[in-house]
């Protein structure tokens, strides 16, 4: 049988996790090189110590294995903290509640807590000279056109976006992922009176949270705190969460989710931190952290107030929490644009799961190019294949959050995420 890989020539546009998984997975499993576009100048691109951390349990590392073998799996485990449990600092309590972790016991692999640079470092370091990264890339895309000879062009609102000749385009954008848009509405691009942001923001509902988070090159007090465990707090009124954890040699992470508040006149939502300090002061946003857990009057987040003192604002990530309302029925169009990692189902933090849903989006999809006979219909099924996945997990990430900031217990459902197999 003729194989879709003979015919495929992608461009990826984002070079974070998913786009690289991609890039590498397509490389490895299907024999299939492409281009990526990444906005990030090249010195951030090749900057290790970037971004927060991802937390890989058994479905994550048997995805990095089918991408790129046992030794880029254990690469990984070995760049990062493997987890031994989970450690819930109870108000009133005088020690944590403690919850062993028995997923490697059950499934023979370890939940594994790595520096975000250090995977898209490893991720990077797969692909051979046949994939070219062009970082600094335009980001004003608007849309793309379907060529006469059927390859694709990506438009931005002043020019074409320069990439090589292409018939499929990976969009691994991220949660505001325009491609998203152009997939879900039959789209190729948007109208000149057109705001494309405020399309996206349709495809967006955001929950109510600013998530705040960073890794530290310090590691918490061993005399205080269980090593290899995580530890999370939750204000009784439900509006602030603290986590924080090891992250690989020497460095820690930490990260705290805060709920809107209510104006008594308006009765409107109020973010925590207002949105030009969220995008564009970090010093802003650490100082607002610090007076704001510290006027919780309480030491049981006293772990977290700690690591966050010791952080270089400039390493401070704050976004606001936002989940998708759609996913599919289908994750491409017209067997020329196909969405991957948040691009294709963006969900609450509350499982972990985001990078190892990339991670499983990428082997997924290089396996249905080199196993089905045209493009369109490896796209299929690769929709096929993950569609339903990932709407019971956002779901289900979505009710534990609800739960989870209000101490309520939600069912656990990491047996069934871990048991995720390949050729499922």
């Amino acid at each position: 049988m003729a194989s879709a890989a003979k015919d495929v020539t992608p461009v990826i546009v984002g070079g974070g996790i998913s786009g690289l998984a991609t890039a590498a997975a397509l490389q490895n499993i299907a024999g299939v090189s492409c281009q990526i576009l990444e906005t990030c100048t090249l010195d951030e691109f090749k900057n290790n110590k970037a971004g927060a951390g991802a937390q890989l349990g058994p479905n994550g590392l048997k995805a990095l294995r089918a991408i790129g073998g046992e030794e880029l799996m254990q690469q990984c485990i070995e760049k990062g903290s493997v987890l031994k449990g989970n450690a819930i600092v109870v108000p009133g309590m005088p020690e944590p509640m403690v919850i062993p972790d028995t997923t490697e016991e059950e499934t023979g692999l370890p939940q594994v807590f790595i520096r975000w640079g250090l995977l898209r470092e490893l991720l990077s370091d797969q692909l051979d000279d046949g994939c070219e990264i062009l970082t600094g890339t335009e980001h004003n895309i608007c849309g793309y056109e379907v060529k006469d000879d059927g390859n694709v062009q990506i438009i931005s609102k002043n020019k074409n976006v320069d990439h090589k000749e292409a018939n499929l385009i990976v969009s691994a954008e991220g949660v505001r992922s325009k491609f998203r848009y152009f997939v879900n509405n039959d789209k190729c691009g948007i109208g000149q009176d057109e705001d494309i942001n405020f399309l996206i923001e349709a495809d967006i509902k955001e929950t109510g949270r600013t998530n705040i988070k960073a890794v530290v090159p310090k590691v918490m007090d061993p005399e205080s705190f269980k090593s290899g465990y995580t530890y999370a707090w939750f204000a009784q009124d439900g509006g602030v969460g603290c986590f924080a954890g090891p992250a690989g040699d020497g460095h820690s992470y930490w990260a705290i989710s805060i709920a809107d508040s209510v104006n008594e006149e308006t009765k409107e939502s109020v973010p925590f931190i207002a949105e030009d300090h969220l995008r564009n002061d970090p010093d802003a946003v650490k100082s607002e952290l610090l007076d704001r857990l510290r006027g919780l009057g309480s030491e049981d987040c006293k772990f977290a107030i700690d690591l966050i003192e010791d952080t270089n604002p400039m390493s401070v990530y704050a976004s606001r929490s936002a989940e998708q309302v759609k996913i599919g029925p289908y994750l491409q169009k017209d067997g020329k644009v196909v969405l991957v990692g948040d691009s294709a189902h963006a969900m609450p933090l509350s499982y972990g799961q985001s990078a190892a849903f990339a991670l499983e989006d990428a082997a997924v999809l290089a396996c249905c190019i080199r196993d089905n006979n045209s493009v369109e219909s490896a796209l299929n099924a690769y929709s096929e294949r993950r569609v339903s996945r990932c709407v019971e997990m956002t779901q289900r990430s979505v009710e534990r959050a609800a739960k989870a900031m209000k101490g309520e217990k939600a069912e656990d459902v990491s047996k069934w995420i871990f048991q995720w197999e390949i050729d499922e």
